[in-house]
């Protein structure tokens, strides 16, 4: 959501990027998307009264002997609704954090880039970021979307899960330096997730 009315000072931020960081950015990525997970729950209902309808309508039609088809379709029922349950018990137990831990571990250790000191320049016109391998900038419109966190501003391609993401750790502004004119300048040239 560009603003051709908005014109606000650069900010700077100079960090280095740490694991917790990248953490942080795929705890907020994942934290603001919507996901519609009743439809899978759906599906999978309606999967099992489907197949259960088949197996009765032809058992009490007389196409197979009722005892092994009933006892196949209790069977599937139990085997459907004890997945169902493990894929709950174990969504609770983990919630995704050791994925998520497994996967900066990996992302961090194949660029070693990333834990270099980093400084990154946000203007009116984008993102630009530099470390002592190289440097970058990058467009608004390649990120319309950001996530505030206590840690970070988390910037989104989309609101896809494994969407490219940009995390700038708040630590990165100065010490006396007030989070505000970075507040309002991805106000003015993205939305905002809640």
């Amino acid at each position: 959501m560009p603003s051709e009315n908005v014109t606000a000072d650069p900010v700077e931020l100079r960090y280095t990027l740490t694991s917790d960081d990248l953490l942080d950015g795929f705890g907020a990525q994942t934290r603001r998307i919507s996901r519609p997970w009743y439809l899978r729950w759906l599906s999978t209902l309606l999967t099992v009264a489907a197949v259960s309808v088949v197996f009765v309508s032809s058992a009490l039609s007389g196409d197979m002997a009722a005892g092994p088809l009933i006892g196949m379709a209790v069977f599937f029922v139990v085997v459907v609704l004890a997945a169902a349950g493990f894929s709950v018990l174990l969504r609770r137990v983990s919630n995704g954090s050791w994925i998520y831990r497994l996967s900066v571990r990996q992302i961090m250790r194949g660029n070693p880039g990333l834990s270099q000191p980093m400084q990154a320049t946000v203007t009116e016109g984008g993102i630009h970021v530099r470390s002592a391998t190289g440097q970058s900038t990058t467009l608004w419109a390649q990120y319309p979307l950001h996530v505030e966190t206590d840690r970070s501003f988390v910037l989104l391609a989309s609101q896809r899960r494994g969407g490219s993401m940009l995390v700038l750790p708040k630590r990165g502004l100065d010490a006396a330096a007030d989070p505000a004119p970075l507040r309002s300048l991805l106000a003015a040239h993205s939305r905002r997730l809640s």
